[in-house]
C-alpha cells in the first residue's frame, strides 16, 4: 500500500511537471513585462509629457486588434511552445534595441512607442500561446480553474509586483542602466522559455497566408455560436475600455506634478498594490467561482472595480489609493479567471488558439479604445471627473448584468 501511495504521488508529480515549467516561464516573462509596463510610460512622460503616456498605452494595446488573428492561426497550426520560444527571441531583440538607444545617448522619442508596439505584439503572442497551452498540459478539465488561477496569480505577482518594483528601482539609477538590465532579463526569459516541454501542433494542415484570414475567423464564429462567450466578450470589451480610460489617466495623474507627483519608484509601489491584491485574493476567487452563479461572480467583481475607480476621485490620500488598488487587483483576477476558464471548457483543443485570439482581439481592442479616449478626456476634464465617470459606467454595467440575467443561467448549462 505504501508503494502504491508513493507511485500515485510520483504519477501526480509527473502530471503536474509541465504546468510547473509553464509557471516558471510565465514568471520570467511576466517579470519582464511588468518592468517594461512601468519603464516605458515613464520614459515617454519624460520625453513628451502626458501625450506620450497615452501614445505608449495605445501602442502596447493596439497589437490585440492588429495581430491577434494571425497569431491565433499560428497557435493552432504550430507547436505552442515553439511559438513562445520565437516570441522570447524577438522580445530580447527589441529590449536590446531600446538599451542600445539609451547607451549611445540617442533615445529618439518616436522609438519608444515603436518598441512598445513590438513588445505589445510579443505579449499578445505569448498570452495566446500560454492560455491555449494549458489544456494540452493539464489533461483533467477539473483542474482548469486551479491551473488558470495559478498562472494568473504568477502573472500578476511578477508582472504587477516584482517587475514594476524592479523597473522603478532601476530608473532611480539612470535610463541606460535600466534599459540594459531589462535587456539582460529578456535574455534570461528566453533561456527559461527554452525549457518548456515540446507540444505537437493540433492541426496538420499546412500554413498558408491566403487561408489565414478565412481559417482564423473560425474563432469569431465559435464565439458567436456560444452565448456564454459572446456575452463575456461584449462585457469584457466594455469593461476593458473603461479600465484603460482610468488606467491611462491614473498613470498620468500619478506622475504629474499637479497629481500625486510620484517618482518612478513610488509609482512602482502603486503598481505593486494591484498585484498584491490579486495574490492575496487567490483563495477567495476559487471559492467564489465554485459557489456562486456567473452573473453574481461578475457583479461582485465589478462592484470591486467601482470602489477601485472612484477612490482617487474622492481623495489623493496615498493610503486610500493603495487600498483601492489592492481591492482592484482581486476584482480583476476574479474577472480574468472566469473568462479564461469559460473559453477552455466550451472550446475544443484544436480551435482554442483561434478562439482565444478572437476573444482577446475583441476585449483587448477595448484597451486601445480606452487609452485613446483617455488622451482626449485628459485635455477637457479634471482627473477626478474622469475617475468618477469611469466608476459610474462600471457601476451601470454591474447592475445591468445582475438585472438582465436575473433568473437566467448564463453559463452553467454549457460548462457543467
Amino acid at each position: 500500500m505504501r508503494l502504491s501511495a508513493r507511485n500515485a504521488r510520483r504519477a501526480e508529480e509527473e502530471a503536474l511537471w509541465p504546468l510547473k515549467v509553464l509557471r516558471r516561464a510565465t514568471a520570467a516573462s511576466s517579470l519582464e513585462d511588468g518592468a517594461f509596463t512601468l519603464v516605458l510610460p515613464v520614459l515617454a512622460q519624460q520625453s513628451t509629457g502626458n501625450a506620450g503616456v497615452a501614445v505608449v498605452f495605445v501602442a502596447v494595446t493596439a497589437p490585440w486588434a492588429l495581430a491577434s488573428l494571425p497569431i491565433g492561426y499560428l497557435a493552432d497550426h504550430m507547436s505552442r511552445t515553439q511559438l513562445m520560444r520565437i516570441v522570447a527571441f524577438v522580445r530580447t531583440g527589441l529590449a536590446v534595441l531600446l538599451a542600445a538607444l539609451y547607451l549611445f545617448d540617442n533615445p529618439m522619442p518616436a522609438m519608444i512607442p515603436a518598441v512598445a508596439f513590438g513588445l505589445g505584439s510579443c505579449g499578445v503572442a505569448a498570452d495566446i500561446a500560454r492560455q491555449s497551452l494549458v489544456p494540452q498540459l493539464v489533461l483533467d478539465p477539473d483542474r482548469f480553474v486551479s491551473a488558470n488561477t495559478e498562472i494568473a496569480k504568477v502573472s500578476l505577482l511578477y508582472g504587477g509586483f516584482v517587475g514594476p518594483l524592479l523597473g522603478g528601482w532601476l530608473l532611480t539609477l539612470n535610463e541606460p542602466v535600466a534599459t540594459t538590465a531589462l535587456a539582460a532579463f529578456a535574455a534570461v526569459t528566453m533561456v527559461v522559455t527554452l525549457g518548456l516541454p515540446k507540444t505537437p501542433a493540433l492541426l496538420d494542415d499546412p500554413m498558408r497566408v491566403r487561408t489565414m484570414v478565412s481559417v482564423g475567423l473560425e474563432g469569431f464564429r465559435h464565439i458567436y455560436r456560444r452565448r456564454t462567450l459572446l456575452t463575456l466578450a461584449a462585457l469584457s470589451f466594455t469593461v476593458s475600455a473603461i479600465w484603460y480610460v482610468w488606467e491611462t489617466s491614473f498613470t498620468a495623474f500619478a506622475l504629474a506634478g499637479d497629481g500625486l507627483d510620484a517618482s518612478s519608484f513610488t509609482y512602482s509601489v502603486l503598481l505593486l498594490a494591484s498585484a498584491a491584491g490579486a495574490v492575496i485574493s487567490t483563495r477567495a476567487v476559487r471559492h467564489a467561482t465554485k459557489t456562486f452563479p456567473l452573473r453574481t461572480v461578475l457583479s461582485m467583481s465589478l462592484a470591486g472595480w467601482v470602489l477601485w475607480f472612484v477612490t482617487p476621485a474622492l481623495t489623493s490620500n496615498w493610503w486610500a489609493v493603495i487600498v483601492c488598488l489592492v481591492l482592484g487587483g482581486g476584482a480583476g483576477l476574479l474577472w480574468n479567471t472566469v473568462s479564461m476558464t469559460a473559453r477552455q471548457l466550451v472550446t475544443s483543443g484544436h480551435l482554442l488558439g483561434r478562439t482565444t485570439a478572437a476573444y482577446r482581439m475583441v476585449t483587448r481592442s477595448g484597451r486601445a479604445v480606452g487609452a485613446a479616449l483617455a488622451g482626449v478626456l485628459m485635455t477637457h476634464m479634471s482627473w477626478q471627473h474622469i475617475f468618477a465617470l469611469c466608476a459610474a459606467v462600471i457601476g451601470v454595467v454591474a447592475v445591468g448584468i445582475f438585472a438582465l440575467y436575473r433568473g437566467r443561467s448564463m453559463l452553467e448549462p454549457e460548462m457543467r
